[in-house]
């Protein structure tokens, strides 16, 4: 008893152990890059707009964040609004997977049961992934005007095929004698669908996710570039205009930072999911 105690109090230990010893060279890396970039740019002294020195760039953020959760008119320069602009950009993002994450299996779905919908679907599916978001995001902008949705379905446009491809691929890819063995019982098409093919999915679909995170957040992105009176795209384009390059350098690290917080939210879905999974368990 007193050993399972023991084991118990020290689990959390031996974790924050692993953690940190994981963390610990892509951190080491990072300063270490920091510092040589600090020393070229104090060396060479290279024009602030040109290249900013990361102690400048954490300067202009922190200054910037100091400013909180404001509307940008009402403030100063547009960077001013930093983390309001992080707001909208996380919404058009985060909105853009779940739509597109949900198309995706809709049509997955149709077209594993139907080989007429998915010779007639799949050809207007490659058309529109071929197709640059920076072409058609205008038109968007046209029929929503300047709101969260045209960044939203461009958002979606950008992760939907991800999706549909894996989720095909995890339907059709069960296991031909377990398949064989849900007919051998005359299991309905419901059952063998719910009980064998959604399982077999879940993988494929949690690995297109992961894939999708950077690509809402591209999506988002080019809609603001497009158009746009808020978000962080709209922020960096501002100051690029005015060659404030530390803004632009903290609209990256805040990019960066949602980025990061969208794949840990996704992962650990993933992991109360796909518990059984053996990818979990190892």
């Amino acid at each position: 008893m007193v050993a399972a105690s023991v084991a118990r109090a020290n689990a959390p230990r031996s974790h924050f152990r692993r953690a940190l010893a994981s963390a610990a060279p892509p951190l080491i890396a990072l300063a270490i890059a920091l510092a040589v970039w600090e020393g070229v740019v104090a060396v060479v002294k290279l024009p602030v707009y040109l290249l900013p020195a990361p102690s400048a760039i954490i300067g202009t953020l922190w200054s910037l964040l100091q400013t909180g959760f404001v509307p940008p008119q009402h403030l100063g320069a547009p960077a001013e609004g930093i983390l309001y602009h992080a707001y909208i950009t996380f919404v058009e993002a985060g909105v853009g997977l779940v739509i597109g994450a949900l198309i995706g299996l809709v049509l997955a779905v149709i077209m594993v049961h139907s080989r007429f919908a998915e010779q007639t679907i799949y050809p207007i599916v490659v058309t529109i992934r071929s197709t640059p978001m920076v072409a058609i995001a205008p038109i968007f902008i046209i029929w929503f005007g300047f709101t969260i949705m045209p960044k939203a379905i461009v958002a979606a446009l950008a992760t939907f095929y991800p999706v549909l491809v894996n989720c095909i691929t995890g339907m059709r890819s069960v296991e031909p004698t377990t398949l064989e063995f849900f007919q051998s019982v005359h299991a309905s098409k419901s059952e063998i669908f719910w009980r064998l093919r959604v399982p077999n999915t879940l993988p494929y679909f949690f690995a297109a996710m992961r894939l999708d995170v950077s690509l809402c957040l591209i999506g988002a992105i080019v809609g603001e570039l497009v158009g746009a009176r808020e978000g962080l795209g709209h922020m960096m384009t501002a100051a690029a205009v005015t060659l404030r390059t530390t803004e632009v350098f903290s609209g990256v690290i805040v990019l960066t930072t949602i980025g990061l917080v969208l794949t840990q939210l996704v992962t650990f879905v993933a992991s109360r999911v796909l518990y059984w999974h053996e990818t979990e368990r190892v």
